[in-house]
């Protein structure tokens, strides 16, 4: 949807109700700085500003409200770039917020057998040989807490002293994987000065 100008917009009756907004900062009515500060008042959507003199307006622009700020001579495909950009950040930020709201007492459910772990709603996350060992040993251990030192024992063995990071690159993938495969926060986390746990209800299937 497109409008004239910024009185033509903020008379729109659906003029809030948009994922993102493309603004010149210079138009009629309204400056396009003000407007933007209107629209982060009003809602949380991407904005990518258009300006004659970017670098002048850069820093108003941003304290506006602006994701990103690009010149009005700009490529097209610089501007489909940059939107696409701020769509992505958007959709992440949208994510974060259902997972946040989300209850974290319900149940999860560790299946050895299929080599996955189960969400509160059924949504199934494939696990590594490895993946599934640490799962194991939280589903097993009190309160799912485990200390690090078991983890890199019962993983690499005689190894485990100098594959700390391994371990810590591979939680970091577990965590990765189940929030995009899922709309759940991931519920491995690390405890400082011990080791993991695994924040959640989990039981064996």
């Amino acid at each position: 949807m497109c409008w004239a100008d910024s009185d033509e917009f903020l008379l729109s009756p659906h003029a809030f109700g948009h994922p993102l907004y493309l603004v010149q900062t210079r138009q009629r009515g309204i400056g396009g700085i003000a407007l933007m500060k209107v629209l982060r008042q009003r809602t949380d959507a991407g904005i990518v500003a258009l300006s004659r003199r970017p670098q002048a307006e850069l820093p108003a622009a941003l304290d506006a409200g602006a994701d990103i700020v690009l010149p009005l001579s700009a490529p097209a495909a610089h501007v489909l770039a940059a939107v696409r950009a701020v769509q992505r950040r958007c959709a992440q930020q949208s994510a974060q917020t259902v997972r946040a709201a989300l209850p974290v007492d319900l149940p999860w459910t560790l299946q050895p057998e299929g080599h996955c772990l189960l969400t509160p709603d059924g949504t199934r996350v494939v696990l590594s040989a490895s993946e599934l060992v640490v799962m194991r040993i939280l589903a097993q251990a009190p309160r799912h807490r485990v200390e690090r030192r078991e983890l890199l024992q019962q993983l690499w063995g005689e190894q485990a002293g100098e594959m700390d990071n391994a371990l810590q690159a591979m939680l970091y993938r577990l965590r990765r994987r189940i929030e995009q495969a899922s709309r759940w926060p991931a519920p491995v986390h690390a405890v400082a000065r011990v080791g993991y746990e695994f924040r959640a209800p989990l039981k064996l299937a």
